[in-house]
């Protein structure tokens, strides 16, 4: 080999493996055991994130939480949200969830007020019926400068043991 084609072979190397730590590094590992992937790769969002959009975002400082949340955009500004007696969610007349009067660890939860989301905000819901999302008052309407990312679901892994959620409830349910 010709030290031309070594130093080829080289700077190759060192450029797969700066794209391999850059795509790394923008790996977030699932921290919930709602949602049925192990991992997902943050996108930055050019623009707006839009209806469907499955985004990462800040929390709330008061909430707690030491990783960002993973919730899918359900509402735009303007889309108007209820909350009635039963607590049945709707947003634009379209039941999402049931706001629950407490979390799975006891803790108190009050609903978020009715009202429409505000210009620079988003309503993020999770599938899952526990999900702490928009439809509690802690997290609310989500301003877009918490957003940090569009999120992409990354693939079953099975030969590595990264499959489904890595965590697991630590209260499941009866």
């Amino acid at each position: 080999m010709t030290a031309r084609l070594r130093n080829r072979v080289l700077v190759g190397m060192v450029a797969f493996a700066a794209l391999w730590l850059l795509a790394a590094s923008r790996v977030h590992v699932n921290a919930s055991w709602s949602d049925g992937a192990w991992g997902y790769l943050a996108v930055p969002i050019l623009g707006e994130p839009g209806l469907g959009d499955v985004v990462l975002f800040d929390p709330p400082t008061g909430v707690g939480a030491d990783v960002p949340y993973l919730k899918t955009v359900r509402g735009l500004p303007g889309a108007r949200v209820e909350v009635w007696a039963d607590g049945a969610v709707t947003l634009d007349g379209l039941v999402l969830g049931i706001a629950k009067a407490e979390a799975r660890d006891g803790r108190p939860l009050e609903a978020i007020a009715p009202g429409a989301v505000p210009p620079g905000h988003v309503y993020v819901h999770g599938d899952h019926p526990d999900s702490h999302d928009s439809r509690y008052a802690e997290i609310g309407f989500v301003p877009r400068e918490r957003i940090r990312a569009r999120a992409v679901a990354l693939p079953d892994v099975a030969w590595l043991g990264l499959e489904g959620p890595l965590v697991r409830p630590e209260n499941p349910a009866p």
